[in-house]
C-alpha cells in the first residue's frame, strides 16, 4: 500500500440481479438512464485496457507497497469490467445492441492507444517508457473523474427515490471502489514519469486528451443506446448532437440531483491543474468504505 492508503484494497465480486430492471430505470427517463447505461457500453473494454497497462507498469515500480496497490487495482478493475458486462444482459433483454459502439472503443484502444499506435512500432519502441507513462497519465486523469463521479453517486439522494435499486447498487459499488483506489493510477504514473516539471506537463497533457475523450465517449454512447432502444423517447435522445447532449446533462444536473452538472465536472479540473495535487484528498473515502462494507455484510446475511 502507498502511504496514502491505510488499508488493504480488497477485491469484491458482488452479484446483481437485473431481471426486474425496467428499460428506463431512472424516473422512467431515457436520458438519465442511458447516461448511466453508457458505462456498460465502454467500461469493460476500458477497464481491461487499464489492467494491461498497469501490468506493464509493474516492472518500473520499486516500492513494494505501491506494487501491492497496483495489483489490487488491477483486480478491482477486472471485477468492474465483469460486472458491467453482466449488465449487458439487461440491455439484451430489451433488444438493445451496443456492439457497434463497443467496436469503436475496441478499435481506439487497440489501434490508437496501443503499444504501437497505427503500426508505428519502431518509434514507440524507442520511447516505450514515455508512451507508457503518457497513457498511465490518461488513466490517472480518468480515475480522477471516476473518483469524482463515484463520490457524487454515493451522495445523490434523488436517486434513492427514482432509480432501480439493483442498477443503482452497481453504480454505487463501482463508484465506492473508484474512491477507494483513487491514488493508485496517479502514483503509478509518478513511478514512470517522476515528479518534476516534465512529469507535471505530461500529466496536464494527458488530461487535455483524456477529458474530451471521456465526454465524447460517455455522451455519444448514451445517444447510441437511445437510438437503438426502440422507444420514442430513446429515438429523441439518439438524434441529439454532442453540444445538445452537454447542454441537457447540465440542465438535468442543475434541476435535479440525478446527474452531475457540467460546471462541477469542469471545476474538478482545477484540482488536477495544481502542481502539488495528489488524489489522497479526493472523494469521501470513509463514505466509500462504509458503502462497500455494509453491502458486503448484507450480501453475506
Amino acid at each position: 500500500m502507498t502511504s496514502f492508503i491505510d488499508h488493504q484494497i480488497m477485491t469484491r465480486r458482488p452479484k446483481f440481479d437485473f431481471s426486474k430492471t425496467p428499460i428506463h430505470w431512472i424516473a422512467n427517463d431515457a436520458f438519465n438512464t442511458h447516461v448511466f447505461n453508457s458505462l456498460h457500453v465502454f467500461i469493460p473494454e476500458v477497464e481491461y485496457w487499464f489492467c494491461r497497462l498497469s501490468n506493464q507498469t509493474l516492472p518500473y515500480v520499486k516500492d513494494d507497497n505501491l506494487r501491492a496497490d497496483i495489483k489490487a487495482f488491477i483486480a478491482q478493475e477486472a471485477a468492474h469490467a465483469t460486472a458491467h458486462k453482466s449488465a449487458r444482459d439487461y440491455l439484451s433483454n430489451y433488444k438493445i445492441d451496443p456492439s457497434a459502439f463497443t467496436a469503436t472503443i475496441e478499435w481506439l484502444l487497440r489501434n490508437v492507444l496501443s503499444d504501437s499506435p497505427l503500426g508505428m512500432e519502431s518509434f514507440f519502441a524507442r520511447h516505450k517508457q514515455d508512451w507508457l507513462a503518457f497513457r498511465m497519465g490518461m488513466i490517472a486523469a480518468w480515475e480522477h473523474y471516476f473518483c469524482f463521479i463515484g463520490t457524487w453517486v454515493l451522495n445523490a439522494g434523488d436517486l434513492d427515490h427514482v432509480a432501480d435499486p439493483a442498477m443503482l447498487d452497481l453504480m454505487r459499488w463501482h463508484g465506492a471502489e473508484e474512491v477507494e483506489h483513487r491514488t493508485v493510477a496517479f502514483d503509478a504514473y509518478r513511478a514512470l514519469a517522476g515528479e518534476g516539471l516534465k512529469a507535471y506537463v505530461g500529466r496536464q497533457a494527458a488530461m487535455a486528451i483524456a477529458f474530451p475523450i471521456m465526454v465524447v465517449v460517455w455522451l455519444k454512447a448514451a445517444a447510441h443506446l437511445g437510438k437503438v432502444d426502440g422507444t420514442v423517447e430513446g429515438q429523441k435522445l439518439g438524434k441529439k448532437s454532442l453540444p445538445r447532449l452537454i447542454w441537457e446533462l447540465d440542465r438535468v444536473g442543475r434541476k435535479t440531483d440525478r446527474l452531475p452538472t457540467v460546471s462541477s465536472l469542469l471545476g474538478s479540473l482545477r484540482l488536477w491543474a495544481k502542481p502539488g495535487h495528489h488524489p489522497e484528498h479526493d472523494g469521501d473515502i470513509q463514505a466509500a468504505l462504509r458503502y462497500v462494507t455494509n453491502r458486503l455484510s448484507l450480501e453475506k446475511a
